[in-house]
């Protein structure tokens, strides 16, 4: 339930007429290149390759994932929330970013 409601809210943001953030193309391609990550990673299991390499890749991939969500919370935090205080929308968006530390922490 909760990712439709997520899903909601990004798709009303993305409709106010702003242009994306600089960091989008940035972004993709991190997130491509993580995708790519774990290809590899199911590729390594269907070749049985040694366990260790496998858990080595897995913890690329998961310091990746971490990085970029990081990123990602910086930008939020930057943009959005700033711009929820600018609108005198502030104590809802710190809900909102209270929830997501939960999840993260």
């Amino acid at each position: 339930m909760k990712a439709k409601t997520s899903t909601k809210k990004a798709s009303q943001r993305k409709g106010n007429g702003t242009e994306p953030p600089p960091e989008k193309e940035a972004y993709v391609r991190r997130a491509r290149r993580i995708e790519g990550q774990v290809q590899a990673i199911s590729r390594m299991i269907e070749e049985e390759r040694y366990c260790v390499d496998i858990l080595m890749q897995i913890r690329a991939a998961r310091s990746a994932l971490k990085s970029l969500s990081i990123e990602l919370l910086e930008s939020h935090t930057n943009h959005c929330v700033r711009e929820a205080f600018e609108s005198n929308n502030g104590e809802k968006t710190i809900q909102e970013l209270l929830e997501v530390f939960k999840t993260y922490s």
